[in-house]
């Protein structure tokens, strides 16, 4: 039975093995030379002897220098080494996360004997104590690893090596859609003012659902709750589009605060969410756990952000800097949803958020929401088209590749800000 692990093009792989077990002939086989970046190699390079123990520190700044340089001109890249150690595993973790990279672990769980017979069989032959040691850091590795923050992590046993493939793979967030698009601003549960947005673009509902008759497709940028009057329709009918595949999504800080409530975390019940959980104590407990799984399914199955028509077009909440496209993390998760705070608050109790789209040059459009502004205006390539629809604004949507602006206004104001509409009010 074949066995594919898949490695997204912006990766960084670090291999976890004992002597003798086949990492490097693996690195071979699969990756381009210029990709690997080994140990033993750099041990050569600063001493002219692989086997020179004596130069490991100097052949790991080369190692650690190698990888730095790789991950800066975003090229994927395979750390070949024992990594057999907690503190080795963390230093690469953090190199690949300071470049928001992708982190993929291959533990090589082969039993010491194996090892110790291929050992024998290489022209550098290691001592049998060393592998010894490794197997005994290998049984500590395969207690831990999975704890460690690695974004995926794949164990090979011997007889699974021969079954293996290695499938490069766009990001999840690469889409290979080209449009055309409708892009929708924060709903917070404005239905009525979506559904006539909707029918304004051209679509009709048919089987439950709304669709374009010329195949047009929404995305939604988040916050499809919270504040509004119907906040769980709202969700409901965003959620139907997607799983009809007349749309798609990027989630926003409110679904976060959302998901984690249904998952059952603690979390501030406020800035609109109890007004979500009002909607939600008014079902049945059946509708409520339907909701609850189905919510959830459709949160965690979304990315942060969307690149879209070749690398054109990007979709996200929040925001996104240049050097984020294309790049996949934990920090780049929370930016798309937050935008670039600073940490601080204002003293309404607001968080102080930097301008991001001011130093944006990228070629990609950023179409994003979040932070409502009074008007859809282009800037440097980026445009914000929350215009505050709960707090009495408009509801926006950008149609694409056009670059048309389509609205309507609120029906009234569901939900007061600290300020009015006009003076930016950043609530969220």
């Amino acid at each position: 039975m074949s066995i594919t692990l898949s490695i997204p093009k912006t990766s960084l792989v670090v291999l976890c093995g004992s002597a003798g077990c086949g990492k490097s002939t693996f690195a071979a086989r699969w990756f381009k030379d210029t990709q690997i970046v080994s140990s033993d190699h750099c041990r050569a390079l600063v001493s002219d002897e692989e086997e020179n123990m004596a130069a490991s520190p100097q052949a790991f700044k080369v190692f650690h220098c190698l990888i730095e340089q790789r991950l800066t001109l975003g090229r994927l890249t395979v750390a070949d080494s024992t990594a057999l150690t907690v503190r080795a595993r963390k230093d690469l973790l953090k190199q690949a996360r300071r470049h928001d990279f992708q982190t993929i672990l291959i533990v090589f769980n082969f039993p010491e004997e194996l090892c110790q017979r291929l050992n024998a069989r290489r022209t550098r032959v290691v001592e049998s104590r060393v592998i010894t040691e490794h197997q005994r850091l290998l049984r500590e590795t395969l207690n831990t690893v999975h704890r460690e923050g690695f974004d995926r992590v794949y164990i090979l046993a011997p007889e699974e090596i021969r079954n293996v493939r290695v499938e490069i793979v766009p990001l999840p967030v690469e889409s290979p859609a080209t449009g055309p698009f409708d892009l929708i601003g924060d709903v917070h549960g404005c239905l009525v003012e979506l559904e006539e947005l909707l029918t304004r673009l051209g679509y009709s509902r048919r089987g439950g659902t709304w669709f374009h008759p010329e195949n047009r497709k929404v995305i939604f940028l988040g916050d499809l709750g919270d504040r509004g009057p119907f906040n769980i329709a709202s969700i409901n009918l965003a959620m139907d589009m997607v799983e009809a595949g007349h749309a798609m999504y990027v989630p926003g800080n409110h679904c976060r605060k959302l998901a984690r409530f249904l998952s059952g975390h603690r979390v501030q019940v406020r800035h609109g969410l109890e007004r979500t959980i009002r909607e939600l104590e008014q079902l049945s407990s059946s509708e409520r756990d339907n909701f609850s799984r189905r919510f959830l399914q459709f949160f965690h199955q979304a990315v942060p952000y969307l690149i879209l028509d070749g690398g054109r077009l990007v979709a996200v909440h929040g925001g996104i800097k240049e050097k984020m496209i294309g790049r996949l993390s934990p920090r780049i998760r929370d930016f798309c949803l937050y935008g670039d705070a600073t940490g601080e608050v204002t003293p309404e109790g607001l968080p102080v958020r930097r301008d991001w789209a001011r130093e944006y040059r990228g070629q990609a459009l950023v179409v994003y929401g979040h932070t409502p502004v009074p008007l859809p205006v282009f800037r440097n390539n980026t445009i914000d088209i929350d215009q505050g629809c709960v707090m009495g604004g408009k509801l926006t949507a950008l149609r694409y590749p056009e670059r048309e602006i389509v609205q309507v206004p609120a029906r009234q104001v569901y939900y007061s800000p600290v300020k009015s509409i006009a003076g930016r009010v950043a609530l969220k």
